[in-house]
C-alpha cells in the first residue's frame, strides 16, 4: 500500500501543482533518454516518479514535469521530461547519493523510435528544457516547453530540440515485429540478428488494447444493437439515452459493460483494411447503420473514418497482428494507409502518437480540428486504436467497444476470452555497443524490473485504469511470475497465465497459450 500511497500523492501533485523545486537550468547529475511507445506514457511517468524522494506523506519533494507545447490542446504528446531527486533506497547500487535525475521520454513516432534507432545508434530529436524554452502557466502543474526548430519573427529557436542517441527504448511489441509496413519512415527494418547480438531485451508486462470509436458512433451502435436485440436493456432507454438526473458521467448506465456495443474481429479487420467505404454499407441485422429508423443521429459525413497510427507505432503493429495477422503470415492484408479514399471513403488519418489519435477521434466526433486531421471540421463516425490506459475518466469523446461480445478487461484477457493484448519490452544496447552503464543502467534496470512486478503494476499503474466497464491496463507475465493457482486473476497482483513466448522467446505473432510451467487457466 505504501507504493500506492506514493503514486496517489504523485498524481495529486500533477493535478494540483508542485513546488517546481529544480530549475530547468539546473545541471542534472544523471540524464537519461528513452524513446518509444506512447501507449505506455502514463505508465512510464508513474514508474519514474515512484523512485523519486518523497516526504512523509508520500509526495515527491522536488518533482518537476516538462511537456512539449507543440499542440497546446494536448501538451506532452510528443515529448515529456521528469526531473527529481532519486531515492537511493528505491534504486540500490547508485554511486551518487540523492542524485538529481532528468528523465526524458520521447513519444513522437511511437514504439519503433524505441527500437530501430536504438539498435542502430541513430540520433533522434529529444526535447531540451534549458534553452529558455520552458515556462510555467498559472494554474498548471507542469512546464510547457517550446520545441520549435526554426527561426520566426526574428527569434532564434534553435536548441529547443537536440539530436541524441537514446539510452533505451520501450515498445508495445517485441523488436522483431518492426518490419514491412511496421518500419518507421527513414529507418531500416529491424534485423533480428542485430537484436540478438547488440541488445538487452526485457519482456515487461502484458498490456491490454482496445478499439476506440467516436462517442457518436458508440451511441449509434448502441441504438442499433438494442433495436436488433444484441444488447438487452434491463430498463427501457438505459443503453440509448443519458439519464439527466445523473450528473457524474461515470455513473451513467449507458457507460456500463452491459450497454457496451460490440463489433466482431472480422468487422474490425474489414474496416481497418479498407474493405468498407461507407457506414451505409455496414449492416446490423440487415439494416444500414445510417438508416434513421435505427439511429437517431447521423454525422455530416458517413464515410468510414480511421484514426490510425503511423508506421513504426507499436500500437498500430499490435492491431495489425491481432486483427490482420500482419506481419505474422505471408500475404496478410496491410492496414489501409493515409489518405484512403477521401472521395468515397474510407478516410484514413495517420497519427504520430496516441495523444494524436485522441485528438483525431475528438475532432471527428465534434466537428473540430485541434488535431489538424479534420481540415473541413466535419463530423464523422471514426474508429481508432488505443491501449486501455486511455480515457478511464471519459474526458475525451471516444469510447471502447467489445470485440466478439467481450469487453477489454484484465479478467477477460487473463481467462483467454479477449485476444487484443501483447507483451511490451524494454531494450537497450549492451556496453560493447555504446549501451548504458553505471548509474544509468542501474536506473533503467530498476524501472524495467518494477514494470514487470505484479504488485507494483496493480498499485502504481492499474488503479488509474479502472473503467466504467471494468478494470483495464497491465498484467505481469507468467514467464516472470506465477499466476494464481486457481486460475482466477488477482487484481491486487495480476499475472496473466497465457504467454506469447511458449518456446522461451517472446513473439507477439504467436497465438498465446497457457504457460506449461503453471497450466492454470480460468474457463
Amino acid at each position: 500500500m505504501k507504493i500506492k500511497q506514493i503514486a496517489t500523492a504523485v498524481s495529486a501533485v500533477l493535478l494540483t501543482g508542485s513546488a517546481f523545486a529544480i530549475s530547468p537550468t539546473t545541471t542534472p547529475d544523471i540524464e537519461i533518454f528513452m524513446s518509444g511507445a506512447t501507449a505506455q506514457d502514463k505508465a512510464m511517468a508513474a514508474l519514474f516518479e515512484n523512485v523519486c524522494v518523497t516526504d512523509a506523506s508520500g509526495v515527491p519533494t522536488d518533482l518537476d514535469v516538462f511537456k512539449d507545447n507543440a499542440n497546446p490542446v494536448k501538451p506532452g504528446k510528443a515529448h515529456t521530461a521528469y526531473f527529481c531527486t532519486l531515492d537511493n533506497a528505491k534504486v540500490p547500487g547508485l554511486s551518487i547519493t540523492a542524485p538529481k535525475v532528468l528523465f526524458h521520454k520521447r513519444s513522437k513516432g511511437g514504439s519503433a523510435m524505441g527500437v530501430n534507432p536504438v539498435i542502430d545508434e541513430v540520433a533522434i530529436n529529444a526535447m531540451n528544457i534549458n534553452n529558455g524554452n520552458c515556462t510555467q502557466t498559472a494554474g498548471e502543474s507542469f512546464y510547457r516547453c517550446d520545441i520549435t526548430e526554426f527561426e520566426a519573427d526574428g527569434v532564434t529557436r534553435t536548441g529547443n530540440l537536440n539530436l541524441v542517441v537514446s539510452d533505451a527504448g520501450v515498445s508495445d511489441v517485441n523488436p522483431e515485429m518492426f518490419v514491412g509496413v511496421n518500419t518507421p519512415a527513414g529507418n531500416a527494418p529491424v534485423n533480428a540478428a542485430a537484436v540478438g547480438n547488440k541488445m538487452v531485451v526485457k519482456a515487461a508486462a502484458a498490456l491490454v488494447f482496445g478499439v476506440p470509436v467516436t462517442t457518436s458512433l458508440r451511441d449509434a451502435l448502441q441504438e442499433a444493437q438494442v433495436a436488433s436485440g444484441q444488447i438487452v436493456e434491463s430498463t427501457p432507454g438505459e443503453c440509448t439515452t443519458y439519464d439527466a438526473t445523473i450528473t457524474d458521467p461515470l455513473l451513467q448506465p449507458r457507460e456500463s459493460e452491459a450497454c457496451m456495443p460490440s463489433l466482431t474481429k472480422r468487422q474490425v479487420a474489414s474496416l481497418i483494411s479498407g474493405k468498407i467505404n461507407n457506414w451505409s454499407a455496414f449492416k446490423i441485422n440487415g439494416v444500414s447503420l445510417t438508416d434513421p429508423s435505427v439511429v437517431s443521429s447521423v454525422p455530416a459525413s458517413t464515410k468510414v473514418t480511421y484514426c490510425r497510427r503511423v508506421n513504426g507505432s507499436g500500437t498500430q503493429a499490435q492491431m495489425n497482428a491481432k486483427f490482420l495477422n500482419y506481419p505474422c503470415t505471408a500475404g496478410a492484408l496491410e492496414p489501409k494507409a493515409e489518405p484512403g479514399n477521401p472521395f468515397t471513403g474510407p478516410v484514413v488519418r495517420e497519427n504520430s502518437g496516441s495523444g494524436d489519435v485522441t485528438l483525431c477521434l475528438n475532432d471527428f466526433n465534434n466537428g473540430t480540428n485541434d488535431s489538424g486531421e479534420n481540415a473541413s471540421s466535419t463530423t464523422a463516425w471514426a474508429l481508432g486504436v488505443q491501449s486501455t490506459e486511455k480515457n478511464a475518466d471519459l474526458g475525451d469523446d471516444f469510447r471502447f467497444i467489445k470485440i466478439d461480445g467481450i469487453a477489454p478487461t484484465l479478467e477477460n484477457a487473463a481467462s483467454g476470452k479477449y485476444d487484443d493484448w501483447v507483451e511490451q519490452t524494454f531494450q537497450w544496447r549492451i556496453p560493447a555497443f555504446n549501451g548504458p552503464s553505471g548509474d544509468k543502467l542501474t536506473i533503467l534496470e530498476t524501472i524495467a524490473s518494477q514494470a514487470s512486478e505484479p504488485t507494483t503494476i496493480a498499485t502504481v499503474l492499474n488503479y488509474k485504469f479502472n473503467h466504467t466497464w471494468g478494470q483495464a491496463g497491465y498484467m505481469a507475465v507468467s514467464t516472470n511470475f506465477a499466476p494464481a493457482a486457481d486460475g482466477i486473476l488477482d487484481l491486487t497482483a495480476p499475472v496473466i497465465p497465457y504467454t506469447h513466448a511458449p518456446s522461451g522467446k517472446l513473439d507477439n505473432c504467436v497465438v498465446p497459450v497457457v504457460n506449461t510451467t503453471y497450466q492454470n487457466s480460468q474457463l
